[in-house]
């Protein structure tokens, strides 16, 4: 059991030493060795010693959470852990020095789905490569991921590796799990983001050492099902108090049940057999020979509306979507017997390789595996588009013909036509010209305490969704303060495996009204409310959740990107962004006292004294809260007396906006 543990990230360090810890409830045994190479960051976590070296550590058993009391094996001093001979050096040392029968290896640190993952903090030059996606340090692509296992393989021997895990986001992914299915009999892999939290290691490597004879399907099964509720720091009395303590900022108690639960909300986890990937991928080209042979707006339709995973790539639709819950959307979507059948087939393969998976309620449409379906935005772009996704996805790339109808799809290129190395003639099927007619007001001033019924008309065939804008215009920079955007509710839904999206219905233009109210959201820290812009983060939920972007500061005087997670007026995540060149990987912070978060503000200037000028967007950072002993809150605020821009922005299922605005002003 091989632990590649790149823990130099100031987010991560902690919980992936706390893993560590973990795995020495366990501890290696006659039978099985658990080794581990881990790499710590410097200004960090300063527990266990606050050293922040490479390490080859023997893991032994060893009940004390608190400090890791294994063997030090080797002391590497700094080494690159984004670098794919890091990776080779540490497993064939593994592989030589505690020679076994089976092999399994687990990755550790921030996933980005197909790019890879794996940054180093200690090595912020771009990566060899040359790509986009390694501007800003190198990491672990993809295909030198695949490269690394195949010269391990080469070097030790290994015919396959019983299991290869990835503890880390957005790795559950088929372009990923074709590129491990040469190297591994079984794979682990989320499809959505981690928590901090991690895996179970206690707990699945617990039933390992208590049975070695158990195969990778087991084990992977094991992973899977010890998730979150079996992991030690909700299960240890001791361990969940200081967890409650430092995550739901509250000393109250709270059974490992209640724990479990509150981390279990929005996560996936699944194992997939290999050995029946190739029925998978030979059904997926089925199903893109039969789409390309079918209407392209059902399947414009299922892209926007299928369950969606974070979005790496900056601003926009997430172009991670689940694979079976857009196949179910294709059957409901589309009326073309062959596309519904080819669909059928795809969810019976999928089921075979997918052969243990959960998922929380705020997934439910999750199946497993998810794909790369971007906009025609994303997939021409230089840094992240077709091209790169054809480098780093090389081994999809070559055994699928997924990308052979991205190109029909944004291209109109044949499917059994060569790839061509350069395409122009961009076409968008879930483009659509919407047509926004003039707002009605029912008064173009009220007061504070009222409100104003805003009539709308969206005319075009393929509407996505609708949102309301609210903005704030300031007389005196002659801007705009973009105040509040948020969903229409179209009135009716579908819902496909538990996924809810808006039903439009066929007669055009959509009519319906609006009632605005002058009211303004903030976040409350205990000491202040500052405005904020909450921005939807997905459609249907009877309670929704809303999304606040801005910069994380933590007290040591380090920033990233982040955002910040409210439902129900409550905070219950906070994501930290790693830039990675044109993508950010994504993780989760776990606030401490002192650390604070500045909203972004976004800024429409409107430059009215110059005809010739066009509106600018820009962001500015805005004000501040601290993370201390109460939890951060969403609160309504009383609007301010002034002229407000109320609009209606229409989003078409390739995510691009139509816009129309009016003004109201508001008394005191």
């Amino acid at each position: 059991m091989m632990l590649y543990s790149d823990a130099d990230d100031q987010v991560l360090e902690q919980d992936m030493v706390i893993d560590l810890n973990e795995a020495e409830r366990a501890g290696s045994s006659e039978q099985v060795t658990i080794v581990a190479q881990v790499d710590r960051y410097r200004g960090g976590f300063k527990g266990d010693d606050n050293w922040h070296s490479a390490r080859r550590i023997e893991i032994q058993q060893d009940d004390d959470l608190d400090q890791l009391n294994s063997h030090v094996v080797e002391d590497l001093g700094e080494v690159n852990m984004a670098d794919g001979q890091t990776l080779i050096d540490f497993v064939v040392w593994a592989t030589e020095t505690y020679p076994a029968d089976h092999h399994v290896l687990i990755l550790s640190d921030h996933g980005m789905g197909w790019p890879g993952g794996w940054s180093d903090a200690s090595h912020t030059d771009p990566g060899p490569d040359g790509l986009g996606l390694t501007a800003d340090g190198d990491m672990l692509l993809l295909d030198e991921i695949d490269a690394a296992l195949e010269e391990i393989r080469s070097q030790t021997g290994i015919a396959a590796f019983e299991l290869i895990g990835f503890d880390a986001c957005l790795m559950g992914q088929i372009e990923v799990v074709t590129a491990m299915a040469p190297h591994a009999n079984y794979v682990v892999a989320s499809e959505e983001l981690e928590p901090a939290l991690g895996w179970a290691y206690a707990s699945f490597l617990g039933e390992l050492v208590a049975d070695p004879g158990m195969d990778g399907a087991t084990l992977a099964t094991l992973i899977v099902d010890s998730y979150i509720h079996r992991d030690e720091r909700i299960v240890d009395d001791r361990a969940r108090a200081m967890f409650v303590e430092e995550n739901f900022d509250t000393r109250a108690k709270m059974s490992a049940e209640e724990v479990a639960a509150d981390m279990s909300l929005d996560v996936t986890l699944a194992a997939y057999d290999t050995a029946a990937l190739p029925d998978l991928l030979a059904a997926l080209d089925e199903l893109s020979l039969a789409m390309s042979e079918s209407a392209k707006k059902p399947i414009a339709s299922a892209r926007t509306y299928a369950q969606r995973f974070e979005n790496t790539f900056g601003d926009g639709p997430s172009p991670y979507i689940d694979l079976g819950n857009f196949a179910a959307l294709l059957k409901q979507k589309t009326d073309d017997e062959n596309v519904q059948a080819a669909a059928d087939q795809l969810l019976d393969a999928l089921q075979a390789v997918v052969i243990a998976e959960t998922h929380g309620e705020a997934r439910p449409g999750a199946t497993g595996l998810s794909i790369y379906f971007p906009t025609s935005k994303l997939y021409k772009s230089r840094d992240a588009g077709r091209k790169v996704y054809a480098q780093v996805a090389s081994r999809f790339a070559d055994e699928a013909a997924w990308e052979n109808y991205l190109d029909f799809y944004y291209y109109d290129v044949a499917m059994e036509a060569p790839r061509p190395s350069d395409v122009r003639s961009l076409v968008a099927p879930g483009a659509s010209e919407l047509t926004l007619a003039d707002l009605v007001l029912s008064a173009s001033e009220i007061n504070q305490a009222e409100a104003v019924t805003v009539d709308i008309s969206v005319d075009g065939e393929q509407i996505g969704f609708i949102y309301f804008f609210t903005g704030f215009y300031n007389p005196e920079d002659d801007s705009i303060l973009v105040a509040d955007v948020d969903y229409i509710d179209a009135g009716a839904s579908l819902t496909i495996n538990g996924v809810s999206y808006p039903d439009w219905g066929e007669e055009r233009p959509v009519e319906f009204s609006y009632d605005w109210e002058p009211v303004r959201y903030g976040i409350n820290d205990g000491n202040q409310t500052i405005f904020a812009l909450f921005e939807p983060w997905d459609y249907g939920d009877e309670v929704a959740t809303y999304v606040v972007r801005g910069t994380y500061t933590f007290s040591d005087g380090n920033s990233r990107p982040a955002q910040l997670f409210f439902k129900d007026y409550e905070l219950i995540k906070v994501l930290g962004f790693s830039p990675q060149g044109e993508a950010s990987a994504p993780s989760e912070i776990r606030p401490q006292d002192g650390d604070t978060f500045t909203v972004e503000n976004q800024i429409i200037l409107l430059h009215s004294d110059d005809p010739d000028a066009e509106e600018e967007y820009i962001t500015v950072p805005g004000s501040s809260v601290t993370f201390g002993t109460q939890p951060l809150s969403m609160e309504e605020m009383i609007a301010p007396a002034g002229d407000y821009v109320l609009g209606v922005q229409a989003e078409d299922m390739d995510g691009n906006i139509y816009e129309t605005y009016t003004s109201v002003f508001v008394n005191e």
